[in-house]
């Protein structure tokens, strides 16, 4: 079963919880990448789909919000997970995550089986030379405490989870994994 985990990052931190997240699938058997929505040129083609966003004021990536609208009814016919990758700081450490604004939105339109808030992770180095907007690099600069906050043993039990329920309705249909 042959699964695509595409996500939207800026800085970094979002990629490594998409990457970590595929590896963990194909420790399970699954064909799993990770992938960024610029990497597909056409329709993607996969038998199931975990779609991820760094959250940035309250919201997901532009890119990968617009690829999951544009490719909703494609995707709606497959298994589908989302997780957003967003607070750090104090955010991220003893409150409850909050949804990004279009959480809602995506897990109807798609159909989704799950949505995740994980928390995240920034290298100020990595803020130079990024798409931030100059406003936005002086802001993250100033304001967003520098740190990695990305609980690895909780991602990897939502992806075993993933890889679970993908092998449970693919042995339902005679599918090989």
């Amino acid at each position: 079963m042959k699964v695509q985990v595409i996500c939207g990052t800026r800085l970094g931190a979002t990629r490594g919880i998409a990457d970590r997240i595929a590896h963990r699938l194909a420790r399970a058997g699954l064909d799993a990448r990770s992938l960024g929505p610029e990497d597909l040129a056409d329709e993607p083609r996969a038998d199931a789909y975990v779609l991820g966003s760094g959250v940035y004021a309250g919201h997901w990536q532009k890119a990968i919000a617009t690829f999951a609208r544009d490719h909703a009814a494609m995707l709606r016919q497959r298994p589908v997970w989302l997780f957003s990758s967003g607070p750090v700081g104090d955010m991220a450490v003893g409150a409850t995550p909050t949804e990004p604004k279009e959480a809602g939105e995506l897990r109807r339109l798609l159909d989704a089986r799950d949505h995740r808030v994980f928390a995240g992770a920034l290298d100020r180095d990595k803020v130079e030379g990024s798409d931030l907007s100059r406003l936005e690099r002086v802001i993250t600069r100033r304001f967003i405490p520098e740190g990695d906050w990305r609980d690895w043993d909780s991602i990897d039990r939502w992806a075993d989870e993933i890889a679970s329920s993908l092998r449970g309705s693919s042995a339902a249909r005679g599918v090989a994994v």
